[in-house]
């Protein structure tokens, strides 16, 4: 009897201790590099105040290249998928897509109205 109690704690502390892609996206990330051609690069001073801010009712705001952007994410098997409402943003984004999402990282990798495909490297507001 001990051990299924101990197996069932273990399980228990083990799901509600794990954080799911979810729960990791849901706060507010703040731009810290920029890959671009396969080099790796400081924000330049268009892009050095540039955020993502996710909150859990499957919206973001945010500000990429400087200018206002906003969609909406879900997230379904641990696949995380980013869609961006062309028509309130300022930004224009063709696509984007999550290539990284750890504790504290975040790779967002999207194609910008000039056809210019790069990499931002966001980490955790603190």
């Amino acid at each position: 009897m001990k051990k299924y109690i101990l197996i069932l704690f273990v399980l228990i502390s083990s799901i509600g201790f794990s954080q799911t892609k979810k729960g990791l996206l849901t706060q507010h990330w703040k731009l810290d590099k920029v890959e671009s051609f396969g080099q790796e690069y400081a924000p330049d001073e268009n892009q050095i105040n540039d955020y993502l801010n996710f909150t859990a009712d499957g919206k973001f705001i945010g500000s990429i290249e400087g200018n206002w952007v906003e969609g909406s994410w879900s997230a379904k098997d641990e696949k995380i998928s980013i869609s961006v409402n062309k028509v309130l943003s300022k930004t224009k984004i063709n696509w984007a897509k999550v290539k990284v999402l750890e504790k504290d990282k975040f790779a967002l990798e999207y194609q910008n109205g000039d056809l210019i495909t790069a990499i931002l490297l966001f980490v955790p507001k603190k």
